[in-house]
């Protein structure tokens, strides 16, 4: 080979292999923004009906619980609890309660957009003794609900 064909082919070689290099340099990255809008969520509501009268030790009762639900996703009633503070006339404390009911319960599922009525059931305890007996009591009711999964 002579010395003007080396010449050439070494050019064109070191071209083809620059070429290649610097086409392997070049690289993208994409910023890409996106709006997410979370959802819209309205505290459930709870409303108790019904009363209880003539309770005696040992004795179990029921209200009536409303909870309404708003929200576009079903919610579950995860607890339902309470009780009673203590009297004047010395009925102690949770004389009366709440009989919690199970976790697992489907009654306990409230639809998107419903309302349903759960059963709340309140127990006198049986250690009441007469210190309790011709009172009026004040049940706090405690009800947690959470997004059913």
């Amino acid at each position: 080979m002579n010395r003007t064909a080396i010449i050439t082919v070494a050019a064109v070689s070191a071209l083809a292999v620059g070429g290649t290099a610097a086409y392997a340099y070049y690289s993208w990255t994409h910023n890409t923004k996106v709006t997410i809008k979370s959802a819209e969520v309205t505290e459930p509501s709870v409303k108790i009906s019904g009363s209880v009268t003539g309770m005696l030790p040992g004795d179990i009762r029921t209200l009536t619980a409303l909870v309404g639900n708003d929200n576009d996703f079903p919610v579950r009633v995860t607890k339902m609890a309470g009780g009673t503070a203590a009297t004047r006339s010395g009925c102690p404390e949770w004389a009366i309660r709440v009989k919690e009911p199970s976790r697992s319960d489907p009654a306990l599922l409230v639809p998107a957009h419903s309302s349903k009525k759960i059963t709340v059931r309140v127990e006198m305890q049986r250690w009441a003794d007469q210190k309790c007996a011709g009172q009026e009591f004040a049940l706090d009711l405690v009800t947690s609900i959470a997004p059913a999964s």
